[in-house]
């Protein structure tokens, strides 16, 4: 599966961007992810193989995308996570992973790209997503995608000696305007073109997909 943006591919989260966790849970990513202590390549075979352990009908309510640029640089990881096909509700999971991509559009595009294949392809209602509260630049970013505040769980997580809130966001689908319309609202092909790249494909999928 794969999904074609304006500054990023959504693609199968294969050994590209395995090969990259440990680095990216180390980083400034992993700060906002909660990780404590230091990601060993071991925890990272261990979760793999927990995960591939787990029945086929539990693996199938989380889709992972890897995140790449249009010149193929993995930097990130976005997903669906608790996929329930009876009140057709989703989870999103985000994460760019390489901070010299933060701030550029790329987490947005990632973003409007999951948030269409969601609602489009997938015929869910409704996502939802958490942060922590102190974490204003992913709040910025999702709010600018169309999510909505919803509220704050209080001193939900412990991290950095302290307990932290988390910050809810919602979306509903006939509330969303569009990726087509956030795409121009907030500068995308812009910000693409000063990079060199090209336009996506027709209705964002491309022919691997098909």
């Amino acid at each position: 599966m794969r999904l074609e943006g304006v500054l990023v591919d959504l693609v199968p989260f294969d050994a590209r961007f395995e090969s990259r966790m440990v680095d990216w849970l180390n980083g400034p990513m992993g700060e906002w992810w909660g990780q404590v202590g230091l990601w060993s390549q071991a925890a990272q075979r261990r979760r793999n193989e927990e995960w591939a352990a787990q029945p086929e009908s539990v693996r199938q309510r989380h889709l992972r995308f890897g995140v790449q640029t249009k010149d193929r640089v993995p930097i990130g990881l976005f997903s669906l996570n608790q996929i329930d096909p009876v009140h057709r509700i989703a989870e999103v999971g985000a994460g760019i992973g390489e901070p010299a991509y933060w701030g550029g559009g790329f987490g947005s595009d990632a973003m409007l790209l999951i948030t269409d294949y969601a609602f489009r392809w997938l015929d869910l209602r409704r996502l939802w997503l958490t942060t922590r509260e102190d974490n204003v630049r992913a709040r910025r970013q999702v709010e600018k995608c169309g999510y909505v505040f919803e509220g704050l769980r209080q001193r939900w997580v412990y991290y950095g000696g302290a307990y932290r809130n988390m910050a809810m966001y919602g979306l509903l689908r006939e509330e969303w305007p569009g990726r087509e319309a956030l795409v121009e609202q907030l500068g995308l092909r812009e910000k693409a073109r000063a990079r060199g790249y090209g336009e996506a494909l027709p209705e964002h999928l491309s022919e691997e997909q098909v």
